[in-house]
This record gives C-alpha cells, sequence and structure tokens, in this order.
C-alpha cells in the first residue's frame, strides 16, 4: 500500500475495490459497528442527478458519469470532515464506486481526506457470482461480466494501491468477516 493512514485524525474512512467486492454492505456494517454516519457513492451521485447510474451511462456513457462522480466525492468528502469538525459525527464512512479512483483528482481527494482507505478485494470468480446474484444493474457487465471484471481488476489494482491504507481480500469471505476484519483495523488504529 502506498498510502498512509493521515496522522492528523479525520474520522473519514473511504473504502474502495472492484464492483462485487462489498464496499457498500460492508460499509453499512461498518458504520453501524462503530456507531457512525455511512455514505454510499452510488446512491449520492443517483440523487444528485436525479436518475440512475444507468440512466446517466445511458445519456451521456462513463464520461458523464465519471464528471458526476468527481463533483459527489468531493461534496461527500468535504461534508464527511465539515460533519466530523463541527462534532456532529466520530467519523463517516464512504463506500465509493468501483471507478472512483480511475481520476487523478479523486484519488488525490480521497488521499488527503481520508484517515483510513480499505481496498476490498477479491478474486475474479467471486466477483462474477457476487456481481450476477445482484440486484443492482452495472452497465459495466452488461455483456461479458467475467471478462470485464478481470480487466477491471487487473487494470485498476495499481491505482487501489496508491489511494489503499491496507487491504482486505474478501475471497470467499463472509460479508460478516469481512466486516469484522475492517472493524478491527480500524479499532487497533484508534489505540495506537
Amino acid at each position: 500500500m502506498n498510502a498512509q493512514p493521515s496522522t492528523t485524525k479525520s474520522g473519514v474512512v473511504v473504502l474502495v475495490g472492484v464492483m462485487g467486492t462489498g464496499k457498500s454492505t460492508v460499509g453499512l456494517g461498518v458504520a453501524r459497528a462503530l456507531q457512525c454516519s455511512f455514505v454510499d457513492l452510488d446512491a449520492q451521485i443517483t440523487n444528485s442527478a436525479k436518475c440512475t447510474v444507468s440512466e446517466i451511462f445511458a445519456r451521456g456513457g462513463e464520461t458523464e458519469f465519471r464528471a458526476i462522480e468527481t463533483d459527489v466525492l468531493a461534496m461527500v468528502l468535504d461534508d464527511a470532515s465539515a460533519q466530523i469538525a463541527q462534532q456532529f459525527a466520530n467519523s463517516v464512512v464512504v463506500a465509493t464506486g468501483g471507478g472512483a479512483i480511475i481520476s487523478q483528482a479523486n484519488r488525490d481527494k480521497i488521499t488527503s481526506t481520508a484517515d483510513h482507505v480499505i481496498w476490498l478485494d477479491a478474486q475474479v470468480e467471486d466477483l462474477v457470482k457476487r456481481t450476477s446474484s445482484s440486484k443492482t444493474v452495472r452497465p459495466l457487465l452488461a455483456n461479458n461480466p467475467q471478462q470485464a471484471l478481470s480487466t477491471l481488476s487487473s487494470e485498476r489494482a495499481g491505482l487501489y494501491e496508491q489511494v489503499a491504507t491496507t487491504k482486505i481480500d474478501t475471497t470467499g469471505m463472509q460479508i460478516e468477516q469481512v466486516i469484522d476484519a475492517a472493524v478491527q483495523i480500524l479499532r487497533q488504529s484508534v489505540d495506537k
């Protein structure tokens, strides 16, 4: 991992990883365990754009989606920092979309704002199973999910590594196990 946990404690925790690693579910579980706020970036994008991610892709393609994502990510992270600074929250857990780290501006914003960036990773076979059983429509997986997830995993691994302060391999793990692992990492850092 290239990123180091922030020396000044902001209380912001960001989850990154390819789609299907469980960022949204794990993020919500971690926030509940830590009794703090949770923000799902894709849900915020949907609220901001007043349409679904699929509709954004249909209207303006990935380019439009990424532009909206960058704006919303900055807003979410600034808002999280403000909530913590004003003591409305101790911590805020943010689950990003799988491609949020593509943009250098997004990577910079994540690393400058978050205390912890947890990279959730998994083998492609697990990702295919998880995404195929999900109700979420994923435009990037429309044609060949196995090939798309394999390509996305290999193309983005270096970018996840750039921002991550820690990595959890979720392959074969139940969601509760991943939540427990993340909570342990975060609690250990508080104890230091």
